[in-house]
């Protein structure tokens, strides 16, 4: 009899430890509960918004332990039939979740008090179920559970894509309903790496024996970097044709830097340095916005009024802070560190990044994706103008010639020139991030993008 109960406790606990290996292994590749990610409320939401939110990890390495942070929320109106559309930040290190859905296109924005959440009017939500990822890892929430030093100083290029792929694989997983939508990918900044790189890589995984299809339909990008150093030299000629720096500094640049653009000499950086320095505390993204000088919240001024505060990074930072909100969120609350808006990245860190962009985004026009570039007129980090210098590169037979474009139907909203296989447009007004300086263009070039339309013409203006 104490035999057979032997037996049993040895048999009993060798079926725990069978499961209990298979739910940590379930729980490192990912197989999370979409209802367990599911958000009521946000902290500060207001109450008459009714949406349909979620978000917490998505594991794509088992070995290290990768988990990625995902927010998303449903469209606004008729979600079923809407596309998925992800949102990639850049820096590289940016949180897409901080600066792309809460500063950006997402249903809120943060007031200045870093508690009270403020609607947003020129959501993308109208247009598409957004889905924001926080990547690579070490990026906002995202993090490594082993050795994650190690895995942070090895991030580049590739490993984001690879894993931003595995991301979506198994994201499509919890969210089933969403494998037969279509995709958009849209990002900016340094996104104009990640983004076409995740695209090559879905195009060249849909073509293997077996894969899971993704079904990718278009990518985005705004003031992306494409060509990092001439986008560097265009810097300072922007400045200077913006009168922000000298004659004599220009000529100074314009004699010291002879070199290939990705090959500076040590007087050509002394020369950029030295007029840099005497630009003033501007805001070199948008040149012609305000900056901020009270970096911290401020609760007295909470009125939902100025969504596009200068300081709205600040009101972030302390909401993503609250223990509240990332409990509300499921965030991982042992990383023991607080949240940051941007994990600082050196771009000669990531050692695999391609110099050009251009051989990706010719490799996504093969592919028949359709692919949109825009450019803020006033950002001088990204310049209009190498952007257009790049778009020339690329040497794309014309469809139809420059010409303005509206958003209201009035006012010009920016230029558009399309080309066989590619859009390109401006944002007249806006800086590094459209969405935050002119969010009404924004939208309406996003809505046109997903719907395959050429962006509206200005209206005949009849004299009275």
């Amino acid at each position: 009899m104490m035999m057979m109960n032997y037996r049993a406790l040895w048999l009993w606990l060798s079926i725990a430890i069978v499961f209990s290996v298979q739910s940590c292994r379930a729980l490192a590749a990912g197989e999370g509960s979409k209802e367990a990610d599911k958000i009521a409320a946000l902290p500060g939401q207001p109450p008459d918004v009714k949406l349909q939110q979620y978000s917490g990890y998505i594991n794509v390495n088992e070995t290290s332990g990768k988990s990625l942070f995902y927010y998303f929320v449903e469209a606004s109106v008729d979600a079923a039939h809407k596309p998925l559309l992800l949102w990639l930040n850049g820096g590289p290190g940016c949180s897409s979740m901080g600066i792309g859905a809460f500063q950006e296109i997402g249903p809120f924005r943060v007031d200045t008090d870093g508690k009270t959440l403020c609607r947003n009017p020129h959501s993308w939500i109208t247009a598409a179920n957004l889905l924001f990822l926080e990547s690579p890892v070490g990026v906002g929430f995202s993090y490594a559970a082993v050795k994650p030093q190690e895995v942070y100083s090895t991030i580049g290029d590739n490993m984001t894509a690879h894993d931003s792929h595995t991301f979506l694989l198994r994201w499509l997983d919890r969210f089933p309903e969403y494998k037969t939508r279509d995709l958009f990918i849209v990002g900016e900044s340094y996104a104009g790496h990640y983004v076409p790189e995740l695209a090559v890589t879905i195009l060249d995984n849909n073509l293997l024996p077996h894969a899971t299809p993704i079904k990718l339909k278009g990518i985005a990008i705004g003031n992306g970097i494409l060509e990092f150093a001439a986008e560097q030299t265009q810097l300072y000629e922007y400045l200077w044709q913006h009168a922000f720096i000298s004659d004599s500094a220009h000529a100074l640049i314009t004699q010291s830097c002879k070199y290939p653009d990705d090959h500076p000499s040590a007087l050509c950086e002394s020369a950029r340095k030295a007029a840099y320095s005497r630009i003033g505390n501007i805001d070199i993204y948008n040149i012609y916005s305000s900056t901020c000088h009270e970096q911290k919240v401020r609760p007295s001024a909470s009125k939902c009024m100025d969504l596009a505060d200068p300081c709205s990074q600040y009101f972030v930072e302390a909401y993503m802070n609250q223990p509240q909100v990332q409990k509300t969120i499921h965030a991982n609350t042992e990383l023991k560190y607080p949240w940051t808006r941007c994990r600082v990245y050196n771009l000669d860190h990531f050692g695999d990044s391609p110099k050009s962009m251009l051989p990706y985004i010719k490799a996504v026009i093969t592919g028949r994706i359709r692919i949109w570039i825009f450019s803020g007129d006033l950002d001088a980090m990204v310049p209009v103008t190498a952007t257009r210098q790049s778009m020339e590169r690329l040497q794309l037979r014309v469809a139809a010639d420059w010409r303005p474009w509206s958003a209201d139907g009035k006012d010009v909203a920016g230029y558009v020139i399309a080309y066989d296989g590619l859009v390109f447009a401006t944002v007249r007004g806006s800086g590094h991030m459209a969405p935050i300086d002119q969010p009404e263009r924004a939208l309406v070039l996003v809505s046109s993008f997903i719907r395959g339309q050429p962006l509206p013409p200005p209206q005949p203006q009849h004299d009275a």
